[in-house]
């Protein structure tokens, strides 16, 4: 009986910390629309496109992130090679910002890529790894 207790117990904690964080998209978002502007940005970086990619940004990103910048952290993923497609992808919410987590495919290996948008589709955040 004390060993079901600890197991229950467990079930609560794990449950209630599940609802902490990250959410599903409210209806201030559009996954057909973060998806088509994800993509367009992954596209814009393998096409070499900085200026393309920091006209998205909102003005504090564009303040820390610039073109230059951006290609000189691009030029570590050149190696992968050709880009090939994006094998998954995901969306949720998050302090009222919309994450997209993008996996693309390249053809020596992967990079997840890590958006955030503001309501006004602009890109507040971005991250590969």
């Amino acid at each position: 009986m004390k060993r079901l207790s600890k197991i229950m117990l467990m079930i609560l904690c794990i449950m209630m910390l599940g609802g902490c964080g990250a959410k599903k998209l409210s209806s201030a978002y559009s996954e057909d629309k973060l998806k088509a502007a994800s993509e367009e940005i992954i596209k814009d970086l393998n096409n070499e496109k900085y200026d393309a990619v920091v006209a998205k940004f909102n003005s504090d990103l564009k303040d820390k992130l610039s073109a230059n910048k951006l290609e000189e952290v691009w030029v570590n993923y050149k190696s992968l090679g050709k880009y090939d497609s994006i094998s998954k992808i995901a969306f949720q919410e998050k302090d009222n910002y919309a994450v997209v987590v993008a996996i693309a495919k390249y053809e020596k290996g992967k990079v997840q890529f890590t958006l955030s948008f503001n309501k006004d589709m602009e890109l507040v955040g971005i991250f590969m790894k």
